[in-house]
């Protein structure tokens, strides 16, 4: 899925719209010694040295038009805890000790939904995976202490857009976000007019770095995404046909990944048919209420884009499809120069090689075929797919707790990926993606049994058989 990050609404109209029902109180048990994340921790406090990470929670609520709500993804990494909002953890390189700070109370318009949040005095740390919970307002003070005995850190703030919610409704020394008539800045811009003698920098790559190589129990949970996201794209290929409708294909993706995976889809799926598969014409979906829904027509194809969330694990799959069923010959040939560039570069992927080196294996494999295409059509695909700048939107992400992840430039062992070439030919969009653990002697394409070739879609096209099971 190549999509921006998506900046998440306040997502206070639940509670003004007289929410009657508590969330349900969170599950703060814990494992007496959770060697995981402890062994989170140990990494962060060995790349931060003397320095300190600041990590926050949501500061608002889930939005009515949201499927889930989404906890930030670094918070619940090193603490477990997908429902506290208003929260601060502190990750300090020098003491090596988790600081976390809650609100005691959250603002009154959130009603009940306020009532279930876990409170300062009534947290045991280690429920959080921390060492020290605190209230909120001791977070400057904690800054204070920390700096007289070395002033010279850097704090590094993991600068979440979709974080500043409700912020400036929480009366706190330090708050300048969110307040009515005052413009709009980001928590780290507020840290440095308070320490403006500080190194105060944004820190979201450096807390991306430390959680690009998953755990085994991260690979588990994206493992069984990638099973469920193949049957919801199985699901949504199913759906295609002349005079219906995108929304009619998205329909089936969606209850494939939420009647029975039971967690729901990753994103909103893109099933974008003719022009809409043509970047960057899909990102023009966020602001239109029918996510660019049109009835979809023969000799088209769409860029079919799914994922299916597990255990806070996304999952991301994706593939260019006739929307008749069957690829017309010019078609059928720049899918299958699609899937040997592809291909090349799946060839060198693996531990110590860097990201930009299989992209350019893909780009030298489409220059080596380019004198053997057919058609016009397959000719143009190759020249464009053999030059960098033709290609802008041909990537590689991470993905995991978020849907499209920051990667260092060097891939590592246990890292996990989506590899998304991304042209477009003729006023044509083709891509196509699969999730990918890195192994220590090369690669594993987690997305098993997803056809790629022209042959192989037209065929799972065509078969009716019964649904693919999903993994739970």
């Amino acid at each position: 899925m190549a999509r921006p990050h998506r900046i998440a609404l306040d997502g206070l109209l639940l509670a003004l719209l007289g929410a009657s029902t508590a969330l349900p109180a969170q599950d703060l048990r814990a494992p007496a010694a959770d060697v995981r994340y402890a062994a989170r921790r140990d990494r962060a406090y060995a790349r931060l040295g003397n320095d300190m990470l600041v990590i926050r929670s949501r500061w608002a609520t889930g939005h009515v038009a949201q499927p889930a709500f989404e906890q930030d993804p670094t918070f619940y990494y090193y603490t477990g805890a997908d429902r506290v909002l208003g929260a601060i953890l502190i990750l300090d390189g020098k003491t090596r000790r988790a600081e976390l700070f809650l609100p005691h109370a959250l603002p009154a318009v959130l009603g009940p939904i306020g009532e279930t949040q876990p409170k300062p005095n009534a947290v045991k740390p280690e429920a959080y995976h921390a060492d020290a919970v605190a209230d909120w307002n001791a977070f400057p003070r904690y800054l204070e202490r920390r700096l007289r005995d070395d002033p010279r850190p850097t704090i590094r703030v993991d600068e979440n857009l979709a974080a500043g919610g409700l912020a400036g409704f929480t009366e706190t020394a330090l708050d300048s976000l969110g307040t009515p008539g005052r413009p709009r800045s980001s928590w780290a811009d507020a840290l440095r007019r308070r320490w403006p003698n500080v190194s105060i920098v944004e820190g979201a790559a450096f807390a991306a770095d430390l959680r690009a190589v998953k755990d085994s129990v991260e690979i588990a949970a994206l493992r069984r995404a990638a099973t469920n996201s193949v049957a919801a794209l199985r699901a949504g290929m199913s759906r295609f046909a002349p005079g219906r409708r995108q929304r009619d294909v998205e329909g089936a993706v969606v209850d494939a990944c939420t009647r029975n995976a039971g967690d729901g889809p990753s994103f909103w799926p893109w099933a974008m048919s003719g022009p809409n598969a043509v970047f960057p014409t899909p990102f023009t979906s966020s602001v239109d209420m029918h996510n660019l829904d049109r009835v979809m027509r023969a000799g088209e194809i769409a860029r079919l884009d799914v994922g299916c969330q597990v255990d806070h694990y996304m999952g991301d799959v994706g593939r260019t499809v006739p929307v008749s069923g069957k690829f017309t010959p010019d078609q059928a040939e720049v899918i299958d120069l699609l899937v040997a560039t592809y291909r090349a570069g799946l060839a060198v992927l693996r531990d110590g090689v860097a990201d930009s080196t299989v992209i350019q294996a893909s780009l030298a494999e489409a220059r080596r075929l380019r004198p053997t295409m057919r058609t016009a059509l397959g000719r143009r695909a190759a020249a464009v797919i053999a030059e960098r700048d033709s290609v802008p939107y041909w990537q590689i992400h991470g993905i995991g707790l978020d849907i499209a992840e920051r990667l260092p430039s060097v891939l590592r062992a246990g890292m996990v990926l989506d590899y998304e070439p991304i042209f477009a030919v003729g006023g044509q969009g083709f891509y196509m993606e699969d999730m990918i653990l890195i192994t220590p002697t090369g690669h594993e394409i987690l997305t098993k049994g997803v056809p790629s070739s022209a042959a192989e879609i037209e065929r799972a096209m065509r078969a009716t058989g019964t649904p693919t099971r999903i993994a739970r």
